[in-house]
């Protein structure tokens, strides 16, 4: 049996319109949509889910994966 990895440990895995968390150890931080990466600077702009404001992301220091599908009741 294999376990996939969740997290993303390369911004080539990450595409504008791409829905993301942010996590701090173990704390989400951000939860939205990708609205640019600049993978050369290790950073990621991310539009809050919440508010609907931008968020500029370092990569370092953060834990980043592709947000859960949400499930139809």
């Amino acid at each position: 049996m294999t376990t996939t990895d969740p997290w993303i440990h390369d911004l080539d895995r990450v595409r504008p319109g791409d829905r993301i968390e942010v996590w701090d150890q173990h704390h989400l931080r951000h939860a939205g949509t990708v609205s640019e990466v600049a993978d050369h600077l290790g950073v990621l702009w991310v539009r809050e889910a919440s508010s609907g404001l931008p968020k500029l992301v370092p990569t370092e220091g953060h834990r980043l994966r592709h947000a859960p599908v949400a499930q139809a009741v």
